[in-house]
Order: structure tokens, then C-alpha cells, then sequence
């Protein structure tokens, strides 16, 4: 079930960040003119993944657009100075929008941005922002967070697994409002996490397992694909009962009060974590063993 939730968001996220991106870009008369948008990947499509997702994305872009734009990839580009080079290159020959598809790019692509005011560079979930240097993100957490209620409905032993990544903000907070979910129906619930520091490791995720910010109200993000065959009925109801109060705009997963791990409240009662604070959190709710990476 959380395999077939994390693509199926991934996906949405993806391709309604590429389409909202290219109904920005005005039509133009001459294919010779038309603007470049390059995106830098971190892996390439055939992950299956986040990079298969992005790339779909692209891909619708240029089924509605055709030659009105021309869209340049590049593949296997790791999150290191090397994606500077990436970046400026791409910059140089022209491009008006470039998109960096992975978090680490960054300080990298910021670094680029500022020497070249009149292009238009974007970073996928970070939080950093320039004139010409943005951010796009969807409030994933959510998916999370309904996923969490249906584990903690189905699980026998009280305790979850969650295979992460990266330790940054968005890991973090998925992780976060997945054991939400989950303790919100079953307060015994304990997540263990076991990070695998990698965007894409089909071995070390086998091993393991053994801003202008859109979420739900905006239909950006859901929980879907879910097997009812183990998933009984009563959790079902409890997850579109969530769903609703989500969809509503008026409460959110990180709404107070919340415990950290410690038990120490967090987060007031009334009270709920600003954007910027959701963007740069680095702490594990009550719930959650183990300590954050270094």
C-alpha cells in the first residue's frame, strides 16, 4: 500500500506542477522561437520513481504545446557542485525556465539564478526564494497522514515501518504525519524509521521493507489505490472522515497540540505550524523511535 501511495502522489504532484508551469507560457507564432525549459534530474526515467514522474509531467507538457516550446533533460545529475555546471550550461545556451527536480539542487541552482536575473529557475520542495527563484511543492503530508490512519487500523503489532530517504524537511514530515494518522486511531502505534540516504535504491529499499503550496482542498493530493482485501471497512470510513476535514481547508495534520518525541508539546493547542516552519522542520513527533540522522 505505501509503495503504490508514494507513486501515486508522486505522479499527481509531477505532472500538476508541469502543467501549472507551462499555461504560464504564452504561444508563440514561430517554432524558431520558442522558449527553452530544461529540467535537470537526479536519476533517470526508468526508476519507476520521482524522476519517471517528472518526466511524465514533461511529456504532457509537450503533448499540449507541441513545438512551441522546446524542452531539454538532463539525466544523472547528482547533488553536488557538478549540478552548478548543469545549471549555468543550461542557463547559457538560453533557456528560459530551468527546473531543478530534486532538493539538493538547491544552493547549486540559487548560486546560478543570481547571475542570470532574466531566466526563471525552480527547485522542486525546497524553501530558499530569489526574484527569479522559486519553489514547487505539494502538501504530500496529507497523503501521509491518511495513509497512517488506515495502518494503524490494519497493524496487529502496534508497530510501523516507514522507509526513508533523505533527512530533509519533506521526508521528515511525511514520516511525522504518517504516525499521526496512524496513533490518532490506535495510540499505541510506534513507527520505526530506517533511512536508506538515497533518492533511488531499489536494493537498499528492498532490504529496508523486508509554495503557492497545493494540497487538498486544491485536489493535488489523495490517498488512493488502497486494498480493501486487508484494509477493513471501518478504516476506510475513518480515512474519508480525515479526508473531509483535510479537503475542508479548515484543519490540517499539523494542527496543536502535538508532542515531539520527548513528549514535550510542540506545537500549542489552536495553534499549527506555519508554511516556512512545515518547510524547515527537523524534529519526529511523539510516536516515532529512534533519532534523526546527522
Amino acid at each position: 500500500m505505501k509503495k503504490t501511495w508514494l507513486s501515486k502522489l508522486g505522479a499527481t504532484g509531477a505532472v500538476g506542477t508541469m502543467l501549472a508551469l507551462s499555461a504560464t507560457m504564452a504561444p508563440l507564432a514561430h517554432a524558431a522561437d520558442a522558449p527553452g525549459v530544461a529540467f535537470v534530474y537526479l536519476g533517470n526515467p526508468g526508476d519507476a520513481g520521482w524522476t519517471f514522474a517528472h518526466d511524465a509531467g514533461t511529456k504532457e507538457v509537450e503533448a499540449k504545446y507541441g513545438n512551441k516550446i522546446k524542452i531539454t533533460r538532463v539525466e544523472n545529475v547528482p547533488e553536488s557542485a557538478d549540478s552548478e555546471r548543469v545549471f549555468r550550461d543550461l542557463a547559457a545556451k538560453g533557456n528560459k525556465v530551468i527546473v531543478g527536480t530534486s532538493f539538493g539542487y538547491q544552493d547549486f541552482e540559487l548560486k546560478v539564478a543570481r547571475d542570470f536575473p532574466d531566466i526563471t529557475f525552480l527547485t522542486a520542495t525546497g524553501y530558499k526564494k530569489a526574484k527569479n527563484f522559486g519553489v514547487y511543492d505539494n502538501r504530500m503530508y496529507q497523503g501521509a497522514y491518511l495513509a497512517g490512519v488506515a495502518a494503524g487500523y490494519v497493524t496487529k503489532t502496534n508497530t510501523l515501518g516507514f522507509v526513508a530517504s533523505v533527512p530533509i524537511p519533506e521526508v521528515i514530515r511525511n514520516i511525522n504525519a504518517y504516525t499521526m494518522g496512524a496513533r490518532s486511531v490506535n495510540p499505541k502505534v510506534h513507527t520505526k524509521v530506517i533511512w536508506i540516504n538515497s533518492w533511488f535504491d531499489p536494493g537498499k529499499e528492498k532490504q529496508a521493507a523486508e509554495t503557492v503550496w497545493l494540497g487538498m482542498p486544491d485536489k493535488a493530493v489523495d490517498l488512493e489505490d488502497v486494498n480493501t482485501t486487508v484494509v477493513p471497512a471501518k478504516a476506510m470510513e475513518a480515512v474519508a472522515a480525515k479526508r473531509a476535514e483535510l479537503q475542508s481547508g479548515k484543519w490540517d495534520v499539523f494542527m496543536g497540540p502535538v508532542k515531539d518525541q520527548s513528549g514535550a508539546v510542540k506545537i500549542p493547542a489552536g495553534t499549527n505550524l506555519t508554511d516556512p516552519e512545515l518547510q524547515r522542520i527537523n524534529w519526529y513527533v511523539e510516536g516515532v523511535d529512534g533519532a534523526l540522522p546527522k
